[in-house]
């Protein structure tokens, strides 16, 4: 019997180490998983921020462009273009505001991870829409504004 005791304790001793290694792994692995969920929440709110920056000068270049077609009769399709781009930027950044979610999903991980992508791919497209109108009017825009 006093031989089965010490035997039975390094048993025990090894269950125990292998469960508790198995429980570490999966809190680690959960932990990664909320970084990695974190992480694409980061981005997506950094890019919501630095075009939020941006409305401002989308409204402005549309306003002005506006201004000068009208006050300077341009008929120049160019421009009617620049002008409508403008406003189809500002309206998916609002619209994109509008039907995002920050809370989406929170209790189901890899439904979240997913729709955090599709909305980080939805709002980088949002961006490069916003970049792209703010350049052709900035280009359209210079002759007039250079003094």
């Amino acid at each position: 019997m006093h031989r089965f005791i010490p035997h039975m304790l390094a048993y025990v001793c090894i269950i125990m180490l292998v469960i508790s290694c198995h429980s570490h792994n999966q809190q680690s692995g959960q932990t990664s998983q909320q970084d990695s969920l974190q992480a694409l929440e980061n981005q997506i709110l950094h890019v919501h921020d630095s075009l939020m920056g941006k409305i401002g000068d989308l409204r402005r270049a549309s306003a002005t462009m506006q201004h000068l077609r009208d006050s300077l009769h341009l008929q120049n399709a160019a421009w009617d273009r620049i002008i409508n781009q403008l406003s189809l930027a500002d309206s998916a950044m609002f619209n994109w505001m509008g039907q995002f979610d920050i809370d989406k999903d929170t209790a189901q991980p890899d439904l979240r991870k997913q729709y955090l992508i599709t909305q980080l791919q939805y709002v980088e497209q949002v961006k490069d829409s916003m970049y792209r109108a703010l350049d052709s009017a900035q280009i359209l825009l210079k002759p007039y504004t250079e003094r």
